[in-house]
């Protein structure tokens, strides 16, 4: 009886040894690749600015936006500030996808249930600093309500890095 137990635990143990040491590799390219507009992604500090582009828009401040992609995978992106100060959740195109540039005409917006054009949206490449001093890539674009036509709200901002002396 105890060769039977010894041979047993001997069995469990090879069967323990040989699946630790199997390859779990399933083949193919372990890269998934990015997406259409992983350029255009990421998280931004932006704040609304009356016509004259300097004067912060209803005394704001910095809000937290996101731009993801979307499901399509194509060139189309969300710009979303999670329902916060100005309600702006929208799909957008990518316009230009080297100069990254955007817009969107007539876009259904999701919080407010307004439709909205978004114009002169771009992305410029390390052209900012962040609140700590960190050199970030900058965030343009104008909105325009089309219950509120020719009240044109324009947003400015740069990426977030994350780093704490970058949080608001």
């Amino acid at each position: 009886m105890k060769k039977i137990k010894y041979n047993i635990a001997y069995i469990l143990f090879g069967c323990f040894v040989m699946t630790s040491l199997a390859s779990c590799d399933e083949g193919g390219d372990p890269d998934p690749g990015g997406t259409t507009t992983q350029n255009f992604a990421g998280d931004w500090h932006i704040i609304v600015l009356e016509e004259d582009g300097v004067t912060p828009a209803f005394g704001g401040d910095y809000n937290l936006f996101s731009t993801y992609n979307a499901s399509s995978n194509d060139e189309n992106f969300w710009i979303d500030d999670h329902d916060s100060f100005f309600e702006l959740k929208t799909k957008v195109q990518a316009t230009d996808m080297t100069n990254l540039t955007f817009s969107a005409t007539d876009s259904e917006e999701l919080y407010l249930g307004d439709n909205v054009n978004i114009t002169n949206g771009k992305i410029l490449k390390n052209a900012a600093h962040s609140f700590g001093g960190h050199v970030v890539d900058s965030i343009y674009f104008e909105v325009e309500y089309v219950d509120d036509p020719g009240t044109i709200y324009k947003f400015a901002g740069h990426k977030r890095t994350g780093f704490l002396e970058d949080e608001l």
